[in-house]
């Protein structure tokens, strides 16, 4: 599953970043790597980003960027 497939309000961790070096570098820098455990706050609508809380930060993240980051979603009652 992808980040961009969990719904809003919930969790999943991260299990690989399926993007160029470059664009990885960059994801790693804002917080998103293996093991981290990430939050979809909202979606914006017609395709926008979604925003997250990665650690105690916030983050926009472009729908076509969370599609490569790969996640295991968190159980609902965990």
């Amino acid at each position: 599953m992808n980040l961009s497939e969990i719904p809003p309000g919930r969790g999943a961790v991260i299990t690989a970043l399926t993007v160029p070096r470059d664009e990885r570098r960059r994801l790693t820098e804002l917080g998103l790597r293996d093991g981290v455990r990430v939050e979809v706050l909202r979606r914006a609508p017609f395709g926008g980003p979604l925003a997250l809380r990665v650690g105690g930060g916030l983050l926009a993240l472009r729908r076509a960027q969370a599609g490569r980051v790969l996640v295991v979603p968190e159980d609902v009652d965990g």
